[in-house]
């Protein structure tokens, strides 16, 4: 499976349709995206999309693939990241932590907005459980962390 799978997949989900995907985020033609999802649905074994004349949506296992697909795009974007910062060293780092197999479509928009806000804070994703996070917390390991709160949690203050 290649990162380029990823990217077309989650643009096609994104935009509901394998033409818009085409034109308006990929600059590619239709004939072509469509090939590479059907190669990307043979690689994984599974139908992830349902097509119509109305556009596309997405099977259980597509969003599945989907939640998946986009933490690997973040994580690749910030190993990226973490590259370019060792190269040049001494900036701040800021640790978010998040719930290992949760579905938070937002969160790597929310990285990418912290980074194009804060380019000189170097961005480190820790994906943990809840109790993982909690202590990371805890222990001044990570800065912020989305997690669910568990009764067994008393020292730490959660917002929603």
């Amino acid at each position: 499976m290649e990162l380029r799978h990823l990217r077309y997949f989650v643009a096609v989900a994104e935009e509901g349709s394998v033409t818009l995907a085409a034109e308006r985020r990929l600059h590619t033609a239709q004939p072509s995206l469509s090939r590479q999802i059907r190669d990307l649905e043979m690689e994984v074994g599974a139908q992830l999309l349902v097509r119509s004349v109305r556009g596309i949506e997405l099977t259980a296992a597509g969003r599945a693939f989907l939640d998946h697909a986009r933490l690997a795009l973040a994580q690749v974007e910030a190993a990226g990241d973490a590259a370019r910062r060792a190269s040049h060293p001494a900036k701040a780092t800021f640790v978010m932590g998040f719930l290992t197999g949760t579905e938070m479509d937002w969160f790597p928009e929310a990285v990418r907005l912290l980074h194009d806000e804060l380019p000189s804070i170097e961005v480190i994703l820790v994906s943990q459980t809840s109790p993982e996070l909690a202590s990371a917390l805890l222990r001044s390991k990570v800065d912020v962390a989305f997690l669910r709160p568990e009764p067994e949690m008393p020292d730490l203050v959660f917002k929603r």
